[in-house]
């Protein structure tokens, strides 16, 4: 009797006190405030649609359906960019299933035609890698160079690079120290001579502190994904405000 009693109240968990805790475990988890943050988007969006002070067992099948119109009439968003919503949404639902707040189901994602992602063109990368003159031109234009360098030697993630600082280079040894990757993973990457070089004339220019972010703003603050995705565009080209 016990144990039924326990599984009714457990249905009666709402959907903002699931929200609550799921939030809560993926803090106490130690994940980033990057994607802390995404997960709480993304559920204020599943609150636009749905009653969130109903009990998390109201969620059926069917409220997925419903959602998946209500994401392309009210987004107008690509089939990806709908799947990024429900890929959080059923992280969400599935520890709901766990920890028996509502029935279990399968959520599907929609079906994505598959493209072919477009690259820069060798006139594109020879514009973005293309050094400024150091005399003329600004910080900002000449850390936005060293940045765009960065990415292209490394492929770190742009989250990951903004995470670098200046004492986790290694130059004697050309190695560079990731302390925040997406999988939570430290990790050891080789630089190259070419970045190195880079690198070493950048910190000349930009001196600071061990403890500094390599790549900061003009007040020495840590610079965010929005500001980068802005400096650097899709043709090649920078930007520098």
């Amino acid at each position: 009797m016990e144990r039924i009693s326990m599984s009714r109240d457990r249905r009666k968990v709402t959907v903002q006190e699931g929200c609550d805790k799921h939030i809560r475990l993926k803090k106490l988890k130690n994940l980033s405030p990057e994607t802390i943050k995404h997960y709480e988007e993304k559920y204020r969006y599943f609150a636009r649609f749905f009653d969130v002070t109903r009990p998390c067992s109201d969620i059926t099948q069917e409220t997925i359906y419903d959602y998946i119109e209500y994401l392309q009439k009210n987004t107008k968003s690509n089939t990806i960019t709908i799947n990024t919503y429900l890929r959080t949404l059923r992280t969400l639902l599935n520890y709901f299933m766990r920890e028996g707040y509502m029935k279990e189901f399968k959520i599907e994602l929609l079906k994505e035609e598959k493209g072919i992602k477009e690259t820069y063109s060798e006139e594109e990368l020879e514009r973005l890698l293309k050094k400024p003159n150091i005399r003329k031109c600004g910080f900002t234009e000449y850390r936005t160079w060293v940045l765009a360098n960065y990415l292209f030697a490394t492929g770190n993630r742009i989250r990951t690079a903004l995470n670098v600082k200046t004492e986790h280079l290694d130059f004697n040894n050309q190695l560079i120290f990731l302390g925040k990757t997406k999988n939570g993973r430290q990790q050891l990457i080789p630089m190259s001579n070419q970045l190195s070089e880079i690198l070493q004339e950048y910190l000349l220019y930009r001196k600071g502190k061990p403890e500094d972010y390599l790549f900061c703003s003009v007040h020495g603050t840590q610079l965010t994904r929005d500001k980068c995705l802005h400096l650097i565009d899709g043709k090649g080209n920078l930007r520098y405000n």
